[in-house]
């Protein structure tokens, strides 16, 4: 009897470890096809790990009350590789979809025209480099952003060569490049002092969306406990995200090839 029941102690022991630890598998991503990414990728990679939960780079408006994309509402929602690859997955597999971008973004980037003053401001920096009007300083830091800008070039074999170590590490360093060395540039020539306010909003707002987004993996790793979540996120927020999650306990962080 004391045997037996130490057997069933030592099993529920063990069941309790299995159900509190939650796997996390983040896979980097690229919107649009690519010779070595494309939504059969997405979907290769849905059926290799298995998940419970597949987590988009989505809010809650592109989902009806189901949890399913909203197609009605958003006719043109299946465009990218993720969407594609996921909703074919999902209608195989009946497997759960969840948001996990952070609330209201697409109309945050509407209200503060994000991207169309995104894009002034980089011309303007530009104009000054190619003018050579930068301070000694600021025209190196130029020149090095530019460098790690453009990453698409790169030679990527699959997606687990995207996703590799090296990539992350390249990917964290191209980020403190870009979003440091351009802040610096912007708030010490003063003729893009008209600048400095959106770009310390354009650097915060990165980092922002990357701590939002990693709070709600983790709270969907608390709904979903001793699971298997899938998280579809665009590669460059991967180095990030894998930094915030790291710091959590009761997750476990894997990459798809480990399954």
């Amino acid at each position: 009897m004391k045997k037996s029941l130490i057997l069933c102690l030592f099993i529920f022991c063990s069941l309790c470890r299995v159900q509190g630890q939650t796997e996390v598998c983040l896979v980097g991503t690229k919107h649009e096809p690519r010779v070595y990414f494309n939504s059969d990728s997405v979907y290769a990679i849905l059926l290799r790990v298995q998940p419970d939960v597949v987590l988009m780079e989505l809010d809650s408006s592109f989902f009806d009350k189901n949890f399913r994309f909203n197609l009605e509402k958003y006719p043109d929602l299946l465009s990218t590789n993720e969407t594609i690859g996921a909703h074919r997955y999902q209608q195989e597999q009946g497997v759960d979809l969840r948001p996990f971008e952070i609330t209201g973004r697409n109309e945050w980037y509407r209200e503060h025209r994000y991207f169309e003053r995104q894009d002034s401001m980089w011309r303007d920096a530009l104009a000054l480099y190619r003018a050579d009007k930068l301070s000694r300083k600021n025209r190196e830091d130029m020149e090095l952003i530019l460098q790690v800008m453009n990453y698409n070039d790169m030679k990527f074999a699959s997606p687990r060569d995207m996703n590799s170590s090296m990539t992350m590490g390249y990917l964290s360093l191209r980020e403190y490049i870009l979003y440091q060395k351009l802040v610096s540039i912007v708030e010490t020539e003063e003729m893009l002092n008209h600048w400095r306010s959106f770009v310390r909003l354009w650097s915060s707002r990165w980092y922002e969306r990357n701590v939002v987004m990693a709070a709600n993996i983790r709270r969907m790793a608390e709904v979903y406990p001793g699971k298997r979540l899938l998280v579809l996120v665009g590669l460059e927020h991967k180095p990030g995200l894998l930094k915030l999650l790291k710091e959590c306990e009761g997750v476990e962080l894997k990459e798809y090839w480990e399954f």
